[in-house]
């Protein structure tokens, strides 16, 4: 049984990662790819980007758990909600490591659901992204030791909105601070518990990826010195994440092999996900519903809502999510709705025997209005540009197969990729014109969004210097099981990637 470090180095660019290891600011990860494995890997976020951590982890495509989001849809009771393992059960494979086996310690996964008994040790919502519960560990006493000697809940809830300069300046420093943090418990774990396999989720150029990408997420306006100074914002994330990449692999010893993995990219922000909502009202022509609670809050600046919200306990805050995302629609009248998402559109049709208040018709009239909505948003272009803003559109079926298939959305948008900052309006010579809600700007604040590549980096005893190709992320789990001498289950799709000599 070999002895790896894992590395998730959440959501890094495999543009990135290239151009800064071949121009040496990564001397880390650089020396990693020329002395190992290296490839971009194909992966299920080119069709839903969220959906990344849940098909690494399970070795399963999106279909197969429907698992594709923190928020998803539940069809039983009309809301959005956290999966929860009662309606999507699924095990991440280090779960089933059992005494006899390889020893896992693993620290922030995203997008797992709260620990449960194994042969290793776990900690999750330390610092994480897209949490599904709150900070805690397996076994249970090694999370007030986590807590008293290197804080928890590191990351405040993501606040969405344009930002100050201040604000720019402090995710970076922040970022670059965590990295420390993440390389002091990493080192300190390795030292007081056994492992064979120590899998460690770093989010630093995850977060630093949507929020310091450009500055077209700031409120201000920039002077030419004031862009170029905060033009390397995430270069610095990146360099510290490779100084934590190198003191980490240092306390792992050199009999072990290092994968550094990413199962998403990250380039400029083109969604238009802001305003999906409206675009899909204007095709159907479905009622809005803007009661006066729904007025009200709208009325009251994101910022103070974040703020009150932040102080909220973890239960409450994702029961507002549930109840806002779901106020605006009569479900008398709503044939087709946008769901919550951070990087394609996500469209889901109101159908009659799967969704408990449903009101379209399984068949001709289910398929007539997909056929209708994916037409109708194709027509809208940048109002002064003429250029569409989707990319194209499909339904999921055409790509995925499992039995959670119905948990997915009905239609997947894929928008252009020019970044969505660049509008003033859309419009659409069917359905008119919708304004941008900031115009040359992001308005949830994020400048960068997820893409659909991720990347492998892998090196150590035996491996050999190649590069990958055509290797999925689905190939992940099935590797790392292979490299600890463990049975692949049936279940998982992947194949281990052939990394020795």
């Amino acid at each position: 049984m070999r002895r790896l470090f894992a590395l998730v180095l959440d959501a890094a660019s495999p543009e990135l990662i290239e151009k800064w290891t071949d121009d040496g600011s990564l001397p880390i990860l650089r020396r990693l790819r020329e002395n190992g494995v290296y490839g971009r890997l194909n992966s299920v976020a080119e069709f839903l980007a969220e959906a990344a951590p849940y098909a690494f982890f399970s070795g399963r495509n999106p279909a197969a758990t429907g698992l594709h989001f923190y928020a998803m849809w539940h069809k039983e009771t009309m809301q959005v909600r956290p999966p929860g393992k009662d309606w999507l059960p699924y095990q991440p494979f280090w779960r089933a490591f059992q005494r006899g086996g390889p020893r896992a310690v693993v620290l922030d996964p995203s997008n797992v659901y709260p620990p449960e008994p194994f042969h290793g040790t776990e900690i999750i919502g330390w610092a994480t992204h897209d949490a599904l519960a709150p900070f805690q560990s397996f076994p249970p006493g090694v999370a007030p030791w986590v807590r008293r000697h290197f804080r928890a809940a590191l990351l405040p809830d993501e606040r969405y909105g344009l930002i100050s300069k201040r604000e720019f300046i402090a995710e970076r420093d922040r970022m670059i601070d965590l990295n420390r943090r993440f390389t002091d418990l990493c080192t300190s774990l390795m030292a007081r518990e056994r492992w064979d396999l120590f899998l460690a989720c770093n989010l630093t150029v995850h977060h630093g990826g949507h929020r310091l990408w450009s500055t077209s997420n700031l409120k201000e306006e920039l002077s030419p010195s004031e862009r170029t100074a905060l033009k390397g914002a995430l270069h610095e994330v990146y360099v510290a994440a490779d100084e934590a990449i190198g003191r980490i692999a240092d306390a792992a010893g050199p009999d072990t092999v290092i994968m550094v993995i990413s199962v998403h990219g990250m380039a400029a922000n083109t969604s238009r996900g802001w305003i999906l909502s409206e675009m899909v009202r204007r095709v159907t022509g479905d009622a809005h519903r803007s009661d006066a609670l729904l007025r009200a809050r709208q009325a009251i600046p994101t910022e103070w809502r974040h703020a009150i919200k932040s102080r909220l306990p973890y239960q409450v805050k994702r029961g507002l999510t549930r109840y806002w995302r779901t106020r605006e629609h009569d479900w008398t009248q709503t044939r087709a709705f946008n769901l919550f998402s951070d990087t394609q559109g996500w469209i889901r049709v109101n159908l009659k025997g799967r969704e408990a208040l449903g009101i379209v018709e399984p068949g001709p009239e289910y398929d007539e209005l997909c056929e209708q909505v994916s037409e109708g948003l194709k027509t809208f272009v940048d109002a002064d540009s003429g250029e569409a803003i989707v990319m194209d559109t499909f339904r999921p079926s055409q790509v995925f197969q499992g039995k959670h298939l119905v948990d997915l959305p009905d239609i997947v948008v894929r928008w252009s990729d020019t970044p969505a900052a660049m509008h003033r309006a859309l419009t659409s010579p069917e359905f008119g014109a919708i304004p941008w809600p900031t115009p040359g700007r992001n308005p949830e604040g994020r400048s960068g969004s997820h893409r659909g590549q991720g990347l492998l980096i892998a090196a150590g005893p035996g491996l050999r210097p190649a590069k990958i190709e055509n290797a999925h992320i689905l190939d992940l789990a099935p590797t790392i099981l292979s490299m600890l001498d463990q049975p692949i289950p049936a279940e998982m799709e992947g194949k281990p990637l052939d990394l020795f000599r």
